[in-house]
């Protein structure tokens, strides 16, 4: 079954997995395939040079009102719309191929049934699993279990990083796993970018390091605080938008810095990041931190933003892509999640010997799109045992 057109599914419009949608649509089009993005309308705003179609059929998850029953009850709206439209347009759009940007469990006893019967009718679904432990975040974990293994009941492919085993124990046996790269995002560089910034934040000695991307509580940025205080010539620079009403704000790290005395170090510019705001924020600084919870044990997508950079990265999370990649290619110090010594001892490495940048050039090599769109089409194609090594 030649794959001539494909339906991509992405109801998130910013963030890592609507990254990882875009740049899976674009290297699809470059080998030849058709692609409909279905989305919402306020996908990437930003992103210019768009090759696929883009199908802004669906809602934003995530209400903005500050009523949380509106909130709640529109993200069950927007949940069952949109799982119900993705099978309204793989019927009416005669789609063979279908493609997810993550597995979901939310609400999934009420809508998986028509995916499930597309599946029966020859749909062939695949999605990217950028978790494979599947953990619960809340509730009960028996009904988590129940939930995971429903959200599979369509899948017939998952790809998952290739640093994971593809034998995954919370993935039901029918999922073929295949092991794929992530390829790097692209940016437009500068050598003058962020240098009227880095002027403004950080004196003349200063080694400025950059967390970069949603401010989170997975991303131990209170750590990164405590750290800096203890390394005079050390500046933080903060810049994102707060994940969700369940994270700390961005005035929680502006007053932990004030209480430890080192306000004027620490930076943080909370909100949404223009794409042409990106390259002042790597440029000024000098080293990027990944400093993960041990939970999380995906790729993340600023350490694949920051190959566009080469600068040193000191990197903490749970077993998985994250700390593999840093750690193989030799981009930076891998330190323990949650050890505030252990990262102001890696944060004075790194400005006392820097950090060598031939590892990024081996990473830029290594992690194709093209790689992971041909392992894809050939899953689809009824091909996988040729990719499946």
């Amino acid at each position: 079954m030649s794959l001539r057109k494909i339906l991509i599914h992405c109801s998130l419009p910013e963030g890592g997995l609507a990254e990882h949608s875009h740049y899976q649509a674009q290297a699809l089009e470059d080998a030849g395939v058709a692609v409909t993005l279905l989305t919402c309308r306020q996908f990437l705003p930003s992103h210019q040079g768009k090759r696929y179609r883009q199908l802004n059929c669906l809602l934003a998850p995530y209400s903005t009102s500050r009523n949380p029953w509106l909130r709640r009850a529109w993200f069950v709206l927007a949940t069952l719309t949109n799982e119900f439209m993705l099978a309204l347009v793989i019927v009416f759009g005669r789609f063979r191929h279908v493609v997810m940007a993550s597995p979901s469990e939310t609400l999934v006893l009420l809508w998986i049934w028509p995916h499930a019967l597309l599946r029966l009718l020859g749909v062939r679904y695949a999605t990217n699993i950028h978790d494979p432990q599947r953990k619960p975040r809340e509730g009960l974990g028996w009904l988590h279990g129940w939930a995971v293994r429903a959200s599979f009941l369509p899948i017939r492919y998952g790809l998952i990083h290739e640093d994971f085993d593809p034998h995954q124990p919370h993935i039901p046996a029918h999922v073929r796993c295949l092991r794929v790269p992530y390829g790097c995002m692209a940016a437009s560089i500068s050598p003058q970018d962020g240098q009227d910034l880095r002027a403004r934040l950080a004196p003349p000695g200063s080694h400025v390091f950059l967390s970069f991307g949603y401010i989170a509580d997975r991303k131990n940025i209170d750590a990164c605080v405590e750290a800096v205080a203890q390394i005079p010539q050390a500046v933080l620079l903060v810049a994102g938008r707060v994940a969700s009403r369940h994270d700390k704000p961005a005035q929680c790290y502006r007053d932990q810095a004030a209480r430890l005395g080192c306000a004027d170090r620490v930076h943080i510019f909370d909100g949404f990041v223009p794409e042409e705001m990106i390259a002042h924020y790597f440029g000024a600084a000098d080293s990027v931190l990944l400093t993960y919870k041990a939970e999380f044990v995906s790729q993340s997508g600023v350490l694949l933003l920051a190959a566009n950079w080469g600068k040193p990265v000191i990197a903490s999370s749970g077993p998985g892509p994250l700390v593999e990649t840093v750690r193989k290619f030799d981009l930076g110090p891998v330190v323990p999640a949650e050890d505030v010594a252990a990262l102001a001892e890696a944060m004075r490495q790194v400005i006392a010997s820097g950090y060598s940048a031939a590892g990024w050039a081996r990473l830029r090599e290594h992690a194709s799109w093209a790689r992971n769109v041909a392992i894809l089409r050939a899953a689809l194609e009824g091909r996988a045992d040729e990719v499946a090594a």
